[in-house]
């Protein structure tokens, strides 16, 4: 198994400014209420992980609960809203409405740059790598503008399709280069037809995971790939800040996996990993920013003194330290049907 470290110079404000952030944040508590709890029934669940029953710890967060499996560590929400209820969310929230209309168009460009070129580059490298004459290729529920076009570029596969994209399409220059089906993942009419599936973040915000990855499972062809990108709770920054980390917040982190808990489920779902790699870069940051900011976030004596007695290129080392040991919370992974 492949494992990627990377390092480069930039800042979180570039992808999430945090007036927008906060903006983000503060909508989405309060669509979390009126379309999440009031309007639908919440059940129960078990890990989506590793489907472990007993729960460690737990929190809340905007009415809703958050349980750490004691076997994995993956944190998830118990009891939570089903995939009907949050396709009508993601559909017509104001929260995701800002999303769309101002928080991801003013960040377009940098994420551009620094997230959706490299990405792109992945997949082609890795997909004449390891499946050389695909022609298929599929992503579910983008809500990346820059993702489309940059994917509608690409040469290397004939066919592209946008599965039940979290964009407003009139925005998007398709120009007939890429096919959109509106119908959620569970309805696609693609069974064995796909070469490589994109899930950027999909697993994050999928109530039945389960469902998700056997779908995608048919969906292959034999041999078929999928890249995944997915936020970690193993992670330094969020195993440091836990409830108070201001990226965990549901619906957007119903499942905050563990590196444990996803390669059960890959297992579970017959898959090969063939890269897992951590190669996020801000996780030292963000916690550093999190105590110098909100002075009761309490973090270890080891941390704490870390970040305010060693050098730049010493905080530098350790989240490279991070990367080559699956400790950042940023995932990065390919998967082939086996």
């Amino acid at each position: 198994m492949k494992t990627i470290v990377i390092f480069d110079e930039y800042n979180e404000i570039d992808f999430k400014p945090s007036d927008l952030l906060h903006r983000y944040i503060q909508l989405t508590e309060n669509d979390v209420d009126r379309f999440l709890i009031e309007k639908s029934g919440l059940k129960d669940c078990v890990c989506p992980g590793c489907h472990g029953l007993e729960i460690k710890s737990s929190f809340t967060k905007f009415g809703l609960h958050y349980a750490e499996c004691a076997n994995c560590k993956t944190l998830y929400i118990s009891p939570r809203p089903d995939d009907r209820a949050l396709e009508h969310y993601y559909g017509h929230s104001t929260a995701r409405k800002f999303w769309r209309e101002e928080l991801s168009k003013q960040t377009k460009k940098k994420r551009k740059e620094k997230i959706i070129k490299p990405r792109i580059e992945w997949i082609l490298g890795s997909t004449e790598e390891y499946l050389p004459g695909a022609g298929h290729i599929v992503d579910v529920n983008t809500d990346q503008y820059g993702y489309i076009e940059e994917l509608g570029d690409t040469q290397l596969f004939k066919r592209k399709t946008l599965l039940n994209p979290f964009v407003t399409l009139d925005d998007v220059k398709l120009n007939g280069r890429i096919h959109i089906v509106l119908s959620p993942f569970q309805e696609a009419a693609l069974d064995g037809e796909v070469d490589v599936i994109t899930l950027f973040e999909v697993a994050d915000r999928i109530a039945n995971v389960d469902e998700l990855f056997g779908k995608m499972y048919r969906m292959l062809r034999e041999n078929g790939l999928c890249f995944m990108t997915d936020i970690l709770i193993s992670g330094f920054d969020l195993q440091t800040l836990w409830d108070k980390a201001e990226n965990i917040f549901p619906p957007d982190r119903l499942n905050v996996f563990s590196v444990e808990g996803l390669k059960t489920l890959f297992r579970r779902h017959r898959f090969e990993c063939l890269e897992f790699s951590t190669p996020g870069i801000l996780d030292v940051e963000i916690v550093e920013k999190a105590i110098e900011h909100h002075p009761e976030v309490k973090v270890s004596r080891f941390t704490e003194y870390l970040l305010r007695n060693r050098s730049v290129e010493t905080r530098k080392s350790f989240q490279e330290f991070l990367q080559k040991n699956l400790l950042s919370s940023y995932g990065r992974i390919l998967l082939r049907k086996m």
